[in-house]
């Protein structure tokens, strides 16, 4: 039993670094008390407007030109910049980010994104991020 003492302490290190991930982890994945809203600060209106984060898609409807939406819950957290789906002419148009890598969401708050939708020549329109602003 000499060497009792010491696996028995061993186990009990191992066990409990088992464990720290999920514990730690809880904190991390984002927070019930992240909110964002939309503000359109553009002239056109943005229809059938979602907002997309690699784990979450939060639906604000169509946005009027001078319009700020109410907050919705995003429940992995708000990201300094995301990706955009909407309509245009009928179609719906998917503006992805193209790199997530290295991007952490908050943990809580309340945000605002202030878009516009922003013509290009020969192509269709696309949601210019022109700031974020953290509300809370």
């Amino acid at each position: 039993m000499e060497g009792w003492p010491r696996r028995s302490a061993l186990w009990a290190l191992a066990t409990l670094a088992a464990g720290l991930p999920a514990v730690v982890g809880c904190g991390m994945n984002g927070s019930e008390d992240a909110r964002l809203r939309i503000r359109n600060a553009g002239a056109t209106p943005i229809a059938k407007l979602t907002v997309l984060f690699p784990d979450d898609r939060i639906s604000f409807g169509d946005v009027a030109p001078g319009a700020t939406t109410a907050y919705e819950r995003v429940p992995n957290g708000v990201y300094a910049y995301g990706a955009f789906s909407f309509e245009m002419d009928g179609a719906i148009v998917t503006q992805p980010v193209i790199d997530w890598v290295g991007e952490e969401p908050t943990e809580s708050g309340a945000f605002t994104y202030t878009l516009e939708l922003a013509p290009r020549a020969s192509q269709p329109p696309f949601v210019r991020l022109v700031s974020v602003t953290q509300d809370e």
